[in-house]
């Protein structure tokens, strides 16, 4: 629910929502996966994806979340065939028709004009579901005012459904979830002594149970070892553990062990967990090879947690991006893509060290990375029957995209880079980069005010946030033609909200392109002038391609560009009759961010102050933090797990260094997040 009304005031929304419920429908989700796969063979690459809102009466709401959009019923059209929907709930709540519901959709976008529609005036996506395409998911049923009707009175008893036991869940697809079983088949020991084991898999009921249970469970199969520590490995419906003895088990005492059957019946596998292992030498990590493509223990020494050291060699050329190049088209302004990403750039502005300004907008298509973040989130689907999606943003070291954006962004180490690492060293890093095959990064990561939520990937939904974190901007030539006020420019509230770009004056009010109009007489009171930095569209000269200078734009039309001077310019004329005028020429600092697809899963929420500021650092997985948190907000769930963290921001109530005020999400999994925008921008 907390991420649902952050969404609800990302979007426009206004006030409390008063309830929301998941809409989960099979046969929708595989037809809406289905025409994702279809528009991406079509558009080679994944399909831009969007959130929409989309109101209906009362009546219309259960057949929507049974059957979906039905192209059969469309009314209105006034631009164009399609499924109408709004990119600002306050739009859809008129479109309710007195109801107290609307519906929050993904929305494929395919191919512009073709398979969608942006009206950027009045702020409408419209998804055109050609060739039977079904683009458009409801995926939650949210609740905007107090309702007594028939439809809230139903969703007051609608209760939580428990998973099915049927052939899509984790349960009946893996290995070990049915029953307990080998889990290694080339699990064995060939060194002296350990202190280390690792068993699975376990009894499958397990899954549901409490790392205590699991402990006394491993603790009865392995009789008559002195046990210091046991911890669950719990893999989708699999349950391992890893065991530190008090004692080395010899090589003959492990063959003896290794050979019992567990619960009297089952064969599982024991095997020798210590991290220089040397039955694994000069083996590639089978995780690595494997279907999840990856291995949290490649740049985890165990430092501070001994279990996720990994025996196995991690070479580069296993990993599933490798040799895998990237491309990146400009994403054209004015577009619906580009619309958002704008919007959530200004939503946070002004940033800490000046006002944004947006430059460029690049589209980011890396076969590896999609089909891997694919795979991930049908693991997850499967895993819990659902799974969150949310765009975020990542802000880095700008010199480190082209490797993100190549090999995905990576949990950090846990081990600190060394000055005479040529990879790692004199860079500022507080972690290295490198695996634990690096002879010169062997020193222990400390606590250093970073890292307050575990080893992991930070992301957030402010950009204001994130590029308190981006380093290194690129010295570049950019446009220096800014457009402070007038027809062109941009509005934006005393509030932070932006109201839009003046599209046309009149004699007392500014019109903007939104719809709205802000009176001349309260600038200053209620708005201020916002610089916009445009090289197209309304604000910007047109030239003829004899040396003409035509005019400057003052209004889109469809077909044409309507000039101060009385002229219109073609669109299907540019190039051949006439070009924009470029803008000035100025050398600036150009920052850039990731814009991402995140697949949260199930994330857990955080919401309150730490006990101690470095609690959390040494965390190098989503693992119940209940212990290191003054209040809990909410259960761990032992049966399905969390893949993320949630952190709600606490907007100053935070205890300095135990809090953050803003919030963030930290995942653990490189291929639960797609960069799929780098968004360049200026500060003014």
């Amino acid at each position: 629910m907390q991420l649902l009304q952050a969404k609800w005031n990302e979007a426009g929304g206004t006030g409390q929502l008063c309830g929301a419920w998941q809409v989960r429908n099979k046969r929708s989700d595989r037809q809406f996966r289905a025409t994702a796969h279809n528009l991406a063979i079509e558009l080679g690459r994944t399909s831009d994806m969007i959130d929409g809102w989309h109101g209906t009466a009362e009546q219309n709401l259960y057949s929507i979340a049974q059957d979906g959009f039905d192209t059969g019923r469309r009314c209105g059209q006034v631009y164009g065939a399609g499924e109408y929907f709004a990119k600002d709930p306050k739009v859809s709540i008129s479109y309710a028709k007195g109801g107290a519901f609307m519906f929050l959709c993904k929305l494929l976008l395919g191919a512009e004009d073709t398979d969608h529609t942006w009206v950027n005036d009045m702020k409408y996506y419209v998804v055109k579901q050609r060739k039977q395409y079904v683009q458009a998911l409801p995926v939650y049923l949210v609740q905007f005012q107090y309702s007594c009707g028939e439809v809230a009175g139903w969703l007051s008893q609608v209760t939580s459904v428990p998973q099915a036991q049927d052939e899509g869940t984790l349960q009946y697809r893996q290995r070990g979830g049915q029953s307990a079983c080998e889990a290694r088949r080339d699990a064995g020991m060939e060194a002296a002594s350990t202190t280390q084991l690792w068993v699975g898999w376990l009894a499958p009921q397990l899954a549901q149970a409490s790392d205590d249970a699991i402990h006394d469970d491993v603790c009865g199969f392995l009789h008559g070892l002195q046990i210091s520590e046991v911890i669950p490995e719990r893999n989708g419906a699999r349950i391992g553990a890893h065991v530190l003895l008090t004692e080395p088990l010899t090589k003959a005492a492990f063959d003896k062990v290794a050979s019992r059957r567990y619960q009297g019946r089952f064969r599982i596998s024991v095997d020798d967990g210590q991290s220089q292992n040397p039955r694994c030498a000069g083996k590639a990590c089978p995780r690595l090879t494997g279907p999840s493509g990856y291995c949290r223990g490649w740049n985890l020494a165990g430092h501070r947690a001994w279990q996720w050291s990994c025996p196995f060699e991690h070479p580069l050329d296993c990993r599933p991006t490798h040799g895998i190049t990237f491309s990146s088209h400009e994403v054209a302004p004015r577009s619906a893509v580009y619309d958002q990403i704008e919007t959530s750039l200004m939503q946070s502005a002004p940033f800490h060290n000046g006002q944004p300004q947006l430059i460029a907008v690049h589209r980011i298509v890396n076969p590896a990375l999609e089909r891997m973040y694919e795979q991930r989130r049908n693991f997850l689907t499967q895993k819990h029957g659902f799974t969150e999606e949310k765009e975020l943003w990542h802000g880095t070291n700008c010199l480190a995209i082209p490797e993100l954006l190549t090999h995905g962004l990576q949990p950090p180490s846990d081990t600190r880079p060394s000055e005479n690492c040529l990879k790692s060293g004199g860079k500022g890093l507080c972690t290295t980069l490198c695996g634990t095959d690096c002879k010169h990064c062997k020193d222990p990561h400390d606590w250093a005010k970073c890292h307050m939520y575990g080893l992991g990937v930070y992301l957030a939904d402010l950009a204001q946030k994130s590029h308190r974190y981006v380093r290194e901007p690129e010295r570049r030539t950019v446009a220096s033609g800014c457009i402070g006020q007038g027809v062109g420019a941009c509005i934006r509230g005393l509030n932070g909200e932006l109201w839009g770009r003046v599209v046309e004056e009149q004699d007392n009010v500014w019109l903007l392109e939104s719809g709205r109009i802000a009176k001349k007489e309260t600038q200053g009171l209620k708005w201020q002038w916002e610089p916009a930095l445009i090289s197209r569209g309304v604000g910007v000269y047109i030239r003829g391609l004899q040396g003409e200078l035509w005019g400057q734009v003052v209004a889109e039309e469809p077909t044409c560009w309507r000039l101060d001077s009385g002229r219109v310019a073609k669109k299907e004329t540019e190039g051949l009759r006439w070009n924009w005028e470029p803008s000035a020429q100025e050398e600036a600092d150009v920052y850039s961010m990731l814009f991402c697809r995140v697949c949260l899963g199930n994330p857990y929420l955080i919401e309150g102050n730490l006990l101690a500021p470095s609690g959390m650092h040494d965390v190098c997985w989503c693992q119940d933090p209940s212990e290191q948190l003054e209040t809990v907000a909410e259960e761990w769930s032992n049966a399905r797990g969390h893949d993320s963290f949630y952190v709600r921001g606490l907007n100053g109530a935070q205890r300095a260094g135990l809090g953050v005020y803003n919030s963030e999400y930290i995942v653990f999994q490189p291929f639960q997040v797609l960069p799929l925008y780098r968004v360049d921008y200026v500060l003014r």
